[in-house]
């Protein structure tokens, strides 16, 4: 008697661990993510270093919008393997240019509070393409971003950052612009 009701005990708790993964694995894999900022390039919002947790795009069925942070593939393959982090600015069909240090959209100023310093470099204006992002970091002046590279396609992106978690959880601003 005494075995049997060790071997249950076993396997209850293998049982349990088995949901433990098998649910750990689902939500990784279809509905959180979670990234580390490596670069400066978010600086004033989110820190060098810093690990984020978010909601991953296909699970909210809504389509990240402008203002939004979020984590997408990385545009360089060959020099960098892990995801970017980055704000997005302009959204498809939209034309965005730089000029005075700062953005326009369609010809219009964009009001950016979570940036500290006005661009140094101008910006010749160019379309967004459709089913594509302008992506930039918040720390303009230090960042790789969208002016480098080109918009991303939408099916870059794996989610949208809400929390920062380290050193301690702070919620991030998504900065929603109709």
């Amino acid at each position: 008697m005494h075995i049997s009701k060790i071997a249950k005990e076993l396997l209850l708790w293998a049982i349990w661990l088995a949901i433990g993964i098998t649910a750990s694995l689902f939500l990784n894999k279809y509905v959180l993510v979670n990234a580390q900022v490596l670069t400066g390039s978010m600086e004033g919002t989110i820190m060098a270093q810093s690990r984020v947790f978010g909601l991953r795009a296909d699970f909210l069925g809504e389509a990240p919008g402008r203002g939004d942070i979020i984590v997408f593939e990385s545009p360089l393959p060959d020099e960098f393997s892990e995801p970017f982090i980055k704000r997005i600015i302009a959204l498809p069909g939209e034309k965005i240019a730089i000029s005075g240090g700062i953005v326009h959209i369609d010809g219009s100023p964009l009001a950016e509070s979570y940036v500290s310093q006005a661009i140094r470099r101008d910006f010749a204006p160019v379309v967004v393409p459709y089913g594509s992002f302008f992506v930039m970091g918040d720390n303009r002046n230090y960042s790789r971003d969208s002016r480098d590279w080109g918009a991303i396609p939408k099916d870059s992106v794996i989610g949208r950052i809400y929390l920062d978690f380290s050193p301690l959880p702070a919620i991030i601003g998504n900065y929603r612009y109709e």
